[in-house]
């Protein structure tokens, strides 16, 4: 029998290696590496609820770029529904699309999201945590996580696509961070 510990540490070598296989897979005709470039990692979410830590801006490395403005997200104790996590690669051929998905709700703690675009933010009052944001979808270069339940896990490949979110600049970036206070402000004071 195997232990909540052991079947822990199995799952994120498991996950792991799916992801790092999803990368030596994908299913395009003559790509190559030194020819690809990583787009980012498009995230989407039903509904996320949780502890909202904080907005940071702060420059980070994407697949092009070594240094470059992001906006980083902190959140405890958070749960997802409808999650999806699309990696975009730009290949000689087009852009192809590994998708990973879970068909259950997803359980994150100290989640970590570096973005380029936080995308259209919409609340919602929450029933656990501080912020309820709701239809997300957003442009990660890096997405960290202490501890992460993910039940029925998908993954996918699909040829083509388009890019769904560009990157935006600092003044932009400064703007969307301005909007998450005001949204954790608004939060706080309805849940006083």
């Amino acid at each position: 029998m195997i232990d909540l510990k052991q079947r822990r540490k199995l799952f994120r070598i498991i996950l792991i290696f799916i992801i790092v296989m999803s990368g030596l897979l994908i299913p395009t005709n003559h790509s190559s590496a030194v020819e690809s470039t990583i787009i980012g990692f498009i995230i989407e979410a039903d509904q996320l609820e949780g502890t909202f830590k904080g907005a940071n801006l702060i420059n980070g490395e994407t697949g092009d770029q070594p240094s470059r403005p992001m906006l980083e997200l902190k959140f405890e104790q958070t749960t997802v529904k409808g999650f999806k996590i699309k990696k975009l690669i730009k290949t000689p051929n087009g852009i192809v699309t590994s998708i990973f998905s879970s068909g259950d709700t997803v359980l994150l703690n100290n989640l970590s999201l570096s973005v380029t675009n936080p995308g259209e933010i919409m609340t919602y009052t929450p029933v656990n945590g501080n912020i309820g944001l709701k239809n997300v979808k957003l442009l990660a270069h890096l997405v960290t996580s202490d501890y992460s339940i993910l039940p029925k896990l998908n993954v996918s490949f699909v040829e083509g696509g388009e890019v769904e979110l560009d990157s935006m600049n600092v003044t932009e970036l400064i703007e969307e961070k301005a909007k998450l206070e005001d949204i954790l402000k608004s939060q706080t004071t309805q849940t006083e």
